[in-house]
């Protein structure tokens, strides 16, 4: 008896302290891990739905992604999640028809394009190549950083969520950055393999508690992410009939071996510009992120004119300083109508940035199919 009291005592403690108990914490998924490989099928086993804000520019951008909680892979189908890329979600030469996230490989887009020379077809590109997780989901990604912010944080209790319950907001830094984390109190009943799938907010494994956990609410200077809800799907994407982007029979191979030195020079600017994206995201500086988003598209667009067999087609020097110069005089002239919001110049205002908007608009459809 005093055995099996002992016994029961033990395993109470356990329950309690919520050890490996519920089948969750600890527990790698049993879904399938996506290959990323060319022409795959990809497989997402959960959607996650919510708000992305520009805290300076007080945008708002619902977004709805789905994720492979196996490896975290996320796929994006509409539109409004482009922009965190950099990546136009149409032009008049074709439309976006989704992109799949890889915390290991980069960011593969997928469009339905109108060549010049062999009409409607579909394409794949490959971005960001060295973009991992940290930097996709900034320091969150990584456990040991994620571990010590939730040890240091201060804790205020944040109020009921519709969706997870109770919540408690974790106010702290990362290397120096402020961040404000809401957290759900609720175990959360998701098997995750990585650390942390989702972006930003999402599901991690809490090895404070012993249990998965949602994040519902992140927050920094530059953007917002709030979590509306995290459900299982059974999202499948197909990506048979796209051609593959280093494929060189969708190249024209003379064209790349007369301009390899060139190419080099492109691919080394592009990635100097994914070191500074990295540099953008983990400050939050949502200013220089779509400066720098742009620079790396017309990077990007110059080698796609070579690989074409067109190098005529490349965007010229000046007209790149002149995307450039619009969009940073874009960025400034709508943080300026938002200060005049209310006052006699605010039409004024708007009226010259709608007409900086068209200048730029204007110009990047000369140059970009995709």
């Amino acid at each position: 008896m005093k055995i099996l009291s002992l016994l029961l005592i033990v395993n109470c403690y356990i329950c309690n302290l919520g050890i490996a108990q519920d089948g969750y914490y600890g527990k790698p998924s049993d879904y399938i891990p996506n290959e990323f490989d060319p022409n795959s099928t990809y497989n997402f086993d959960y959607k996650m739905t919510g708000v992305l804000s520009d805290n300076r520019r007080n945008n708002r951008y619902p977004f709805t992604l789905y994720v492979n909680s196996a490896d975290g892979s996320m796929a994006i189908t509409d539109g409004a999640m482009t922009a965190m890329i950099g990546r136009p979600a149409s032009t008049r030469s074709g439309k976006f028809d989704f992109a799949v996230i890889s915390p290991n490989s980069g960011i593969r887009m997928y469009y339905t394009v109108n060549d010049p020379d062999e009409g409607e077809k579909k394409v794949y590109y490959t971005i960001n190549r060295n973009l991992s997780a940290p930097a996709l989901q900034l320091e969150f990604a990584q456990a040991e950083i994620f571990h010590r912010f939730m040890q240091n944080a201060t804790k205020t209790p944040a109020g009921n969520h519709r969706a997870f319950g109770p919540q408690t907001l974790y106010s702290g830094q990362i290397n120096g950055k402020n961040y404000d984390v809401t957290i759900s109190a609720r175990s959360a009943k998701v098997r995750i393999t990585p650390a942390h799938v989702g972006f930003l907010c999402g599901v991690f494994s809490d090895d404070d508690r012993l249990q998965n956990r949602y994040i519902t609410k992140f927050k920094t200077e530059g953007i917002t992410v709030e979590m509306h809800s995290f459900s299982p799907a059974n999202f499948i994407l197909p990506a048979t009939g796209y051609l593959h982007e280093e494929g060189q029979s969708s190249y024209n191979v003379e064209s790349m071996v007369n301009n390899e030195g060139l190419i080099k020079e492109i691919n080394e600017r592009i990635g100097r510009l994914t070191n500074e994206m990295m540099d953008a995201a983990r400050s939050g500086d949502s200013d220089r992120i779509s400066i720098i988003s742009l620079k790396s598209a017309i990077e990007t667009q110059r080698l796609q004119a070579i690989k074409n067999g067109h190098p005529e087609r490349q965007i010229p020097e000046e007209t790149a300083t002149e995307l450039v110069n619009l969009k940073s005089r874009i960025l400034q002239k709508t943080k300026e109508c938002q200060r005049n919001e209310g006052t006699e110049y605010e039409d004024e205002c708007t009226r010259r940035l709608s007409r900086l908007q068209s200048q730029f608009k204007e110009l990047y459809d000369r140059y970009f199919s995709y």
